[in-house]
């Protein structure tokens, strides 16, 4: 006896992140296809998690967008410096002014200095007659002619002052014209909004990159199948914790949700007692029999155990199964015989033709269509079966090229009312018709 089992192994379903379970999404058995959802854990804090982290990669971008209107401003000024040629303009402006005042000064001294001779002139010829002249004309004449003084002083003055106001304006335009040229802080502040830029540039590629990891754990609070195939068993129930150190689950690690098998991909578990191992070679043909089977199918000996069990005196030995049929489940109990010498010859079809003869009584025919009822044991049905006939072999057989094998069972007796799909039972088997046959 042996039992069916997933091969090579059962297929691991873990949880990618940790968490508590919140539901399961599927049944044992129940088939899957990559990428379906099977469970699904609490993702509450992971929701929070993936906002915070939304929110903080919009403040981001947002910085970066300040950063990088900065730079252009600064670039703008670098390139068109019209702020540092309109203050130029104004101190050539200036200049130009005192310049103008220091060309006009000779002039408007000998002008006051004019002014200051007639005022005198004024002012002695009213002193000299005094009884005939009212004394607020001569004081008028004597003020006019002090006014006159002090301007021709405070111009002969000025001339000091527009001079040195003069070297100053110049050398301040000359500053500006080499500030113009060089553009030191227009250059520094520049580059000082190009390292803003990069620096918020970082901030939003890390930003994203925490954006990621918040939305990766996000999406793994959904456990999902890696590959097509059928669920073996559900390991993790709602309100289980997976996916932590401290979690033990007995057989598996603390991370499995469930676990899956290929339902194309099986193999058998045999115990074979030691006596017998010397019998059991590797690739050894080998028959499978079950209870579901019309009848036993063909394995082969894959290996043999490296580790008895010393208990029972056996070593395990595993075979495959080249097609099981789909009633085969994990865990299911199946005979399991090892052929021998000819025993596998006549079951290689490598060694032997094999020819499927029916009698011409089990054969119906409609609209040029021959078929056979056929009994589908697994589900106890009858099923209306097409087939192709070939060469009359006599003895009221014909071989069939194609619809049948050697493992169909047909149905000898009963079929006057059947339809395809109609529920039968077996009673017994009929072992007479074709006995002869060769």
């Amino acid at each position: 006896a042996g039992w069916i089992e997933p091969r090579p192994t059962p297929v691991r379903v873990a949880a990618l992140a940790p968490g508590v379970v919140e539901k399961l999404l599927v049944v044992e058995d129940q088939p899957v296809k990559a990428g379906d959802a099977v469970a699904q854990l609490v993702k509450d804090d992971a929701k929070l998690a993936f906002d915070r982290a939304t929110a903080d990669l919009k403040l981001r971008e947002a910085e970066l967008d300040e950063a990088k209107a900065q730079y252009k401003a600064a670039e703008t000024r670098w390139k068109l410096p019209v702020h540092l040629e309109a203050t130029l303009r104004d101190a050539e402006a200036s200049l130009a002014k005192i310049q103008t005042a220091l060309k006009n000064l000779p002039f408007a001294i000998r002008r006051a200095e004019a002014d200051l001779k007639a005022a005198d002139t004024d002012y002695e010829g009213k002193k000299s007659a005094e009884g005939v002249v009212a004394g607020v004309e001569i004081d008028i004449a004597k003020s006019k002619r002090d006014s006159a003084t002090a301007l021709v002083e405070e111009l002969k003055d000025r001339n000091e002052s527009l001079v040195k106001e003069q070297s100053a304006l110049i050398a301040r335009r000359d500053a500006l014209k080499k500030q113009l040229e060089l553009l030191v802080d227009e250059l520094e502040a520049k580059e000082q909004a190009d390292a803003k830029v990069n620096a918020a540039t970082a901030r939003v590629e890390q930003a994203t990159v925490a954006l990621a990891e918040v939305k990766l754990r996000l999406d793994r609070m959904t456990v999902i199948a890696p590959s097509d195939g059928r669920v073996f068993r559900l390991i993790a129930h709602p309100g289980a914790r997976i996916g932590s150190g401290m979690t033990q689950m007995e057989g598996h690690d603390g991370s499995t949700v469930v676990t899956m098998y290929q339902p194309n991909i099986l193999q058998v578990r045999v115990d074979v007692r030691f006596e017998d191992i010397p019998k059991v070679s590797l690739r050894q043909a080998v028959e499978i029999d079950n209870p579901a089977l019309p009848s036993p199918i063909a394995g082969q000996v894959l290996f043999r155990s490296s580790e008895a069990d010393i208990q029972k005196n056996t070593l395990q030995v595993k075979v495959a199964i080249a097609d099981p049929p789909p009633v085969f489940k994990p865990e299911m109990l199946v005979d399991v015989a090892f052929l021998q010498g000819s025993e596998a010859q006549t079951t290689s079809p490598q060694k032997q033709v094999i020819r499927v003869l029916v009698p011409t009584s089990l054969i119906f025919d409609e609209s040029d269509q021959s078929y056979v009822w056929v009994a589908d044991q697994s589900d106890q049905i009858a099923r209306r079966t097409q087939i192709e006939t070939g060469v009359a072999m006599g003895n009221g057989v014909v071989e069939v090229t194609r619809g049948l094998n050697v493992t169909t069972r047909i149905i000898a007796t009963g079929t006057e009312s059947l339809r395809d799909g109609d529920r039968i039972r077996i009673t017994a088997e009929e072992n007479t018709i074709g006995r002869d046959l060769k």
